[in-house]
């Protein structure tokens, strides 16, 4: 994929942004995946304890254009929330003014991210969102549902109707990460952005994105039931006391 179907200009400077943790079967490819693009690129590695630390390495070593790739290491895991605000923090010295956010398990295309930089280009204060089709028949059942309760949940809190609240195939304008301050971290950030962003008056756009689905031995998630199931109650109760407290 050659063809470029936005304009770079100072105005709209992207960035790819790869958070990854233990993704060593998944990562190499589809960081080459996105290095095709000829797009910079931040990778954390967020405390991995694969393989990871030493194949970035060579990866980087390998690459002709490495002055446009950033690495990361978190030296423990942190969560992706923080993983992400780290890459953040990264772009204010680079120029960046969107950050397109990818994860490395290779579910998601990262031949999809142009179409979500043109998304992003014509609306460049969105908070941009990947909307996956959950009626495709491969759809995790339980993915679905916690998604849809997540969809529900954010509808009552900020008003806005979702069709996919929980993808995190996303392009961020930088000044609105800077300007909005979210409490909770690793898997809610993605969701408390969404509902603090709707308050500060940034417009949301979703954008149809494919996603493939692993099972068996192939299938990895670092998604912790009971933890981050009693951390996203957390979340939604916060914040449906600010909306109808305030």
């Amino acid at each position: 994929m050659g063809t470029r179907v936005f304009e770079r200009t100072e105005h709209f400077n992207p960035v790819v942004v790869a958070p990854t943790f233990n993704n060593v079967s998944t990562l190499i490819q589809v960081l080459n995946r996105i290095i095709v693009l000829n797009l910079p690129l931040i990778v954390v590695n967020d405390g991995s304890t694969d393989r990871t630390g030493d194949l970035l390495k060579t990866w980087h070593q390998d690459q002709p254009r490495r002055e446009h790739i950033h690495i990361f290491d978190h030296i423990q895991n942190r969560g992706k929330g923080q993983a992400l605000l780290t890459a953040f923090s990264m772009t204010e010295g680079l120029g960046f003014t969107h950050a397109v956010t990818i994860d490395t398990d290779g579910q998601l295309d990262p031949e999809q991210i142009p179409d979500l930089l043109l998304a992003a280009s014509a609306n460049p204060d969105a908070l941009i969102l990947g909307f996956r089709d959950d009626t495709a028949f491969d759809y995790p059942k339980k993915s679905r549902v916690g998604r849809r309760l997540s969809n529900f949940f954010i509808r009552v809190e900020c008003g806005l109707y979702l069709g996919d609240s929980q993808c995190g195939f996303r392009v961020y304008p930088i000044r609105l990460v800077q300007n909005i301050t979210c409490g909770a971290g690793r898997y809610g950030y993605e969701t408390e952005i969404i509902v603090r962003a709707v308050w500060a008056g940034y417009p949301i756009v979703e954008v149809p994105v494919r996603c493939r689905y692993f099972f068996g031995e192939k299938h990895r998630t670092h998604f912790k039931p009971w933890q981050d199931t009693f951390r996203h109650v957390s979340l939604h109760a916060r914040m449906l006391a600010r909306r109808f407290c305030r």
